[in-house]
């Protein structure tokens, strides 16, 4: 079995392989950080409608890459790898349309999601040739494989960030497939690389001084926004 094409003898509808990219970015984020996933916790970290993510989940256990009970999804050795692959092409290919095309930030990931089952081995190496070998995506979320993989090991949620300077790190692909909050993060210049600086923080709420305007940052955003404090 090919797990890393995810074109076996269940292919899935287009929208529902875009869905599986969603689900793979969960399951890796999962297994790196050894949190167990659920169809609760899919349904909570992902903008999309139930039917969908069962669908993307019942293509992914046809295939032999999860095993689902009642209270746990588990990836299997071959999901793994085929997870690896498709975040990573996802990923570059936001890098792709972000750089070399100029979509808007918060616009690339639904773009990305719906090319990357259609990535091939040789434009994947040409994105990689073209940019460099990027270490994350726009998002500033890792990409896999990368020789340039930053350590978000002194990041901290916008929410828990203390008041003062910080450097935006990354959004996590909870915010991904959320419009409003990518357009809101962008008009304030709250993206990955941008220095800004907290102000002050109330009922959850972040007042930010950001590299263009000063935004108010509800709750659900701020604690799926990752910054360094400086």
């Amino acid at each position: 079995m090919d797990a890393h094409t995810l074109n076996l003898s269940h292919t899935p509808s287009a929208g529902v392989d875009s869905a599986v990219t969603e689900v793979f970015e969960v399951l890796l984020d999962a297994a790196e950080n050894d949190v167990d996933v659920t169809r609760a916790l899919l349904g909570k970290r992902l903008p999309l409608v139930g039917s969908t993510i069962d669908d993307a989940l019942e293509h992914l256990q046809a295939n032999g890459l999860i095993v689902t009970t009642d209270t746990r999804i588990t990836v299997t050795a071959d999901g793994y790898q085929a997870a690896l692959k498709r975040v990573r092409r996802h990923r570059l290919t936001e890098c792709m349309l972000a750089t070399i095309i100029g979509l808007d930030w918060w616009k690339v990931h639904d773009e990305a999601a719906n090319l990357t089952p259609s990535v091939s081995d040789a434009l994947e190496a040409r994105i990689v040739e073209l940019l460099g070998d990027p270490g994350t995506c726009p998002h500033g979320n890792p990409i896999p494989g990368s020789a340039n993989r930053p350590s978000f090991d002194t990041a901290v949620v916008l929410s828990e960030a203390p008041v003062g300077p910080v450097v935006i790190a990354r959004i996590t692909e909870t915010l991904e497939g959320d419009h409003e909050a990518l357009q809101l993060l962008e008009n304030g210049g709250l993206i990955p690389g941008r220095i800004a600086e907290v102000e002050a923080k109330q009922d959850g709420w972040v007042q930010v001084a950001g590299s263009v305007r000063d935004i108010a940052v509800p709750p659900h955003i701020a604690a799926h926004t990752f910054v360094f404090p400086r």
